[in-house]
């Protein structure tokens, strides 16, 4: 596959981005895979893939423009009981963000080794099912939260109990399992979603929590590769485009997943995706 690509290709790389860096699935799973195994595939350009990536961050800044907002303007307005708890929420996210930046900058060779193997991709595929299944248990445990009656608007914006409920070892937690989450074939919203949920984050707010925390991570590594830009075709927009489309669509679904315990459809995929991904890599 070579690029400048047809017009198809493009839309179909940007909604295969858009789906599967939000839906817990790993998009860095299934980009390995696809390099490996379907005939003549060599994966984007480095243009291409920092436009896909800009169009996921499109898709967070408008579904949580409301959070980022406030969390924003908490900073420079006076301080009111909402604008507090919304500073220590940007506050937790810059927190969160500091393992993640010293993981993703300190093993970036080790990550990068990993791209070219991937057999080592179905067991993580399979330990990203694990995490989804013991969070959904967990979850279903401590009972009185299942009744989708009972659940918040998933497009209300974050009100102050979110930054009651993560505190500063949560966020660190959260954070560092975001910087892990590079391995290809660990879902970073899967992960980091369970590991607010096991560290007691209540879990609507601990899938918010997580997409926050993932704008500086995918906005630093934009700005890390902006100069990638040079040399981009005017037809890579169309991949953008439909990325930050079909992201919008698949936050709200990961959100709803979360909410009303559905996250073992994910890891049924996950689980054949690592039967299949094993069957290849003996066979082929």
């Amino acid at each position: 596959m070579r690029f400048p690509v047809p017009f198809l290709v493009v839309l179909i790389l940007g909604i295969v981005q858009g789906l599967t860096e939000f839906l817990p699935v790993s998009s860095s799973g299934h980009l390995v895979v696809a390099q490996h195994y379907l005939p003549s595939f060599s994966g984007p350009p480095l243009p291409f893939d920092v436009l896909l990536h800009l169009g996921t961050l499109v898709s967070l800044t408008v579904y949580f423009h409301k959070d980022i907002w406030r969390i924003i303007r908490s900073f420079f307005v006076r301080s009111t009981h909402e604008y507090a708890e919304f500073r220590r929420l940007g506050i937790l996210i810059i927190v969160g963000s500091i393992p993640t930046a010293v993981i993703g900058i300190g093993l970036e060779d080790v990550f990068e080794r990993m791209f070219a193997n991937p057999k080592t991709v179905p067991i993580m595929f399979l330990i990203t099912a694990l995490v989804l299944l013991g969070a959904e248990m967990y979850m279903r445990r401590k009972g009185g939260e299942g009744d989708v009656n009972d659940q918040p608007d998933v497009n209300a914006s974050l009100d102050h109990r979110t930054a009651k409920s993560v505190g500063v070892w949560q966020a660190l937690i959260i954070g560092f399992v975001q910087g892990c989450a590079i391995v290809p074939g660990i879902s970073r919203s899967g992960t980091t979603i369970a590991s607010g949920i096991f560290s007691g984050v209540q879990r609507e707010e601990s899938a918010r929590f997580s997409f926050l925390l993932s704008i500086p991570a995918i906005f630093g590594a934009f700005l890390i590769h902006l100069d990638d830009l040079n040399g981009a075709d005017i037809s890579y927009a169309v991949g953008a485009v439909a990325a930050a489309l079909v992201g919008l669509v698949a936050i709200r679904l990961t959100i709803h997943a979360v909410i009303n315990n559905k996250l073992w459809i994910f890891s049924v995929y996950l689980l054949v995706a690592a039967i299949l991904v094993s069957a290849a890599n003996i066979f082929l």
